[in-house]
């Protein structure tokens, strides 16, 4: 599998969904998130908050990237269809360990990503 590099933005990841950013890809990525944020408690089950927004890949994408961090061990935090403020309101308020949420904010309806 290559993944393209060119999704890979300063602070988010964002393509054009199934080219860029597919189910396959953002199995990966999550594996990435969780190894990085793991390493950092390696002796304890790393809080994961897991949101998305109302596009129509959204749904899929959340699903195989919740999946994927509870086969590795995490404790997901399901916080659904949310706003992105919502989402970080929920990481920073509560204090879990990180997240992300499904969505390509502002890009056209065809793209999908993560932040």
């Amino acid at each position: 599998m290559t993944i393209n590099p060119q999704i890979f933005k300063s602070y988010d990841i964002r393509g054009v969904y199934p080219t860029d950013l597919n189910e396959e890809i953002i199995k990966e990525i999550t594996k990435a998130i969780y190894t990085f944020f793991k390493k950092d408690k390696p002796d304890n089950q790393l809080s994961v908050v897991v949101g998305h927004d109302m596009r129509l890949s959204s749904p899929q994408l959340f699903e195989i990237a919740v999946n994927t961090l509870v086969e590795m061990g995490a404790k997901v935090i399901d916080i659904g269809l949310v706003s992105t403020p919502t989402f970080y309101f929920s990481v920073f308020n509560y204090k879990y360990d990180c997240g992300f949420q499904v969505t390509a904010s502002h890009n056209p309806k065809e793209w999908n990503g993560m932040e």
